[in-house]
């Protein structure tokens, strides 16, 4: 299994770049990595699907050497801890 760490969380989806879905593939599966703890596992097939059905456009590295790759979206919810609010506060009203 191949582990890949994704910092940003936008529109419920969490993006992964092209090759290392490819690498997720050849070694059998890919583990999705989101504020230290694992939130998602692929599997190869599920990945060569989305690698297929990815509609995403190409984007050029900023960094040397400047290779293309695009963004493959997984949707993910996250389910926060102790988001429910313990007491309301209306401010002195």
């Amino acid at each position: 299994m191949h582990k890949v760490k994704v910092n940003k969380y936008y529109h419920g989806m969490l993006s992964v770049r092209d090759y290392d879905c490819e690498k997720g593939m050849r070694l059998g599966g890919l583990q999705i990595v989101h504020k230290g703890k694992v939130v998602l596992e692929v599997s190869p097939a599920s990945l060569g699907l989305a690698l297929v059905n990815n509609k995403n456009k190409p984007t050029k590295s900023k960094f040397p050497p400047y290779k293309m790759y695009k963004l493959v979206d997984f949707r993910f919810t996250q389910k926060d801890e102790g988001t429910e609010q313990s007491e309301l506060d209306l401010g002195g009203l």
